[in-house]
């Protein structure tokens, strides 16, 4: 069984001022007196989790909150993929940390590597599953259903899913360029005189690639003129002067020559001279033709100057580099034909829509008909996982029935149910009591929480408002989920503390005007203690505790 939450760190986060604790596999139920801060433990979670920043979370009087996390990820292709897209190196363990601050920006940080809040939630949302009482009405919603239903039948994976995806993307496409046409067709006349005005200072302008470059370097060279002639001259007359530096050189060689016949050191030196002989003459050559070539044009100097200001105009009305303005050319050369074309245009886009449409209708009915098809096997299982609840009397149903085309078909699906016997079917969101709205999520999370065994499982008080042997059932299923995965629980349920494998305590205590909290797992004997005191209150009497030993004998009998 996977392990992914090992140590969690929290300083400074609301009234938990220094807390580290370690986790286990199992179940791990959390409980407290009301207040004593263990809905922060969760809170702490969320923020590894993807939580935006509140400074109210803060402590007060502190400088800012830090939450770690040390987690063994798991080796999912999801999860490797956003690693590696995030340029987190693979690692044994990752260490996760938030600092939310008072004065500065929040600094969020896997494995000492800065990620984005974006980020981390994409990677954890691949690690942890958080479900609370504020989620449970977000499930129930409609828009759920169909996702619910898709996810149990593996719909996402049927060859016509992809099909129907790509052509629903083709159509939208299509009609977003029709309607553009439409767009352009009553302004068109406004339009097409505008596009070849456009056009045609363009095209007058003949603007060539390079050209730019070339005309700053012509000038500068122009606009140098003077100092580049005199330089030349000079050089020119030097070289060829009546002792020009190559006859000194030639002289030299010719004493350096008969100097290597009596001392063969001089011989490395002969080469080097000769060599540079040879370079003058050849620079020589070179600026002679220079000056030959070399000649100032004003007028040329002039036309370039008005070229290159012309393009910089050119540049700064449209707001476009010269490449930018050559493409853009070519743009409109194909716009002006488009709206030259429009009604030709239009008889092919709607060709072509027509036939994204019907290539949707028919992979679209394929799957309308698949979940018509399938959807019984969640129905059973659902109804099994009530009537496990303690619900024997509950029905439930899919409800399926053709709508308007969005990126999953034409199918819309409405989960109904009816919970007390001779009752109506009716919309899942309409279920009144806290207790029902409780089981029913229970339900789903235990179906659809076996798509998700590498996941770590959160539950935040999700057993509100259920007592007696609903309690029991609701603290055996969440048994069962924890086999297979870590599961993490803030329970009110003596019945759900008897089955944890760890039970971590939390208390508050205040010292010199200060309040914190503080957590610790608790001995056999402890964990009976604080079980009685959830049957009995404060008061705990003999036979509370007596019970508390019971319902323990009786999980860690269903264990062995």
């Amino acid at each position: 069984m996977f392990i992914l939450l090992i140590r969690l760190k929290i300083k400074n986060l609301a009234v938990l001022e220094d807390i580290e604790l370690d986790f286990d596999s199992g179940l791990t139920i959390i409980s407290g007196e009301s207040g004593s801060g263990k809905s922060m433990i969760i809170e702490a979670i969320r923020y590894l989790y993807g939580k935006r920043a509140s400074m109210e979370d803060i402590r007060y009087e502190t400088k800012g909150a830090v939450i770690e996390g040390v987690f063994d990820l798991p080796s999912t292709g999801a999860v490797q993929h956003l690693l590696k897209e995030n340029d987190i190196p693979e690692d044994e363990l990752y260490i996760i940390r938030r600092e939310i601050m008072q004065n500065r920006k929040s600094i969020i940080k896997i494995n000492s590597r800065m990620v984005t809040l974006g980020a981390l939630k994409e990677i954890m949302s691949e690690v942890i599953s958080i479900h609370s009482q504020s989620s449970q009405s977000e499930a129930l919603e409609y828009g759920q259903h169909i996702l619910y239903l898709d996810r149990y039948i593996d719909l996402e994976n049927r060859p016509s899913f992809k099909k129907y995806r790509q052509n629903h993307q083709k159509y939208k496409a299509l009609e977003a360029k029709i309607k553009e046409l439409e767009y352009k067709d009553k302004n068109r006349v406004q339009q097409l005189q505008m596009y070849r005005h456009q056009f045609d200072e363009l095209e007058e302008m003949g603007l060539e690639e390079g050209e730019e470059d070339k005309l700053i370097e012509d000038i500068g060279y122009l606009d140098n003129y003077e100092k580049i002639n005199s330089s030349l001259s000079l050089i020119s007359n030097q070289l060829s002067a009546e002792y020009a530096p190559q006859t000194m050189l030639y002289d030299i060689t010719n004493h350096i020559e008969t100097l290597s016949n009596f001392d063969e050191s001089y011989k490395e030196f002969n080469d080097i001279l000769v060599e540079s002989y040879h370079l003058l003459n050849e620079l020589d050559s070179k600026v002679s033709s220079d000056l030959s070539a070399l000649d100032y044009d004003e007028e040329t100097l002039n036309f370039k100057q008005s070229r290159l200001s012309s393009i910089n105009s050119l540049k700064r009305k449209y707001n476009m580099t010269v490449d930018e303005l050559m493409d853009y050319q070519i743009k409109l050369e194909r716009d002006i034909a488009e709206l030259d074309n429009i009604a030709q245009s239009f008889e092919i886009l709607q060709e072509d829509r027509e036939k994204a449409l019907k290539e949707m209708e028919h992979h679209a009915k394929d799957l309308h008909d698949y979940r018509v098809e399938q959807k019984h096997f969640l129905e059973t299982r659902i109804k099994k996982e009530l009537h496990d609840l303690d619900m024997p009397a509950a029905d439930f149903e899919i409800g399926i029935s053709e709508a308007n085309f969005d990126e999953r078909g034409y199918t819309a699906v409405e989960f109904l149910i009816s919970t007390n016997a001779g009752e109506p079917l009716k919309s899942m969101n309409r279920i009144a009591s806290g207790g029902e709205i409780a089981r029913v999520m229970l339900a789903l999370r235990t179906i659809f929480t076996e798509f998700d065994a590498q996941t770590l499982l959160i539950l935040d008080e999700i057993d509100t408002g259920v007592s007696g042997q609903v309690a029991t059932r609701m603290a055996q299923k969440m048994a069962r989920l924890s086999k297979t995965r870590q599961v993490i629980s803030i329970s009110h349920l003596p019945q759900a503390a008897a089955m944890a494998d760890h039970h971590l305590y939390i208390t508050k205590e205040t010292s010199d005007h200060r309040t914190s909290s503080h957590a610790k797992y608790l001995n056999q004997d402890e964990h009976a203690y604080e079980i009685a005191r959830m049957l009995s209150g404060s008061d705990i009497s003999a036979a509370a505790l007596e019970n508390a030993k019971t319902l323990i004998k009786a999980k860690n009998e269903e264990t062995h």
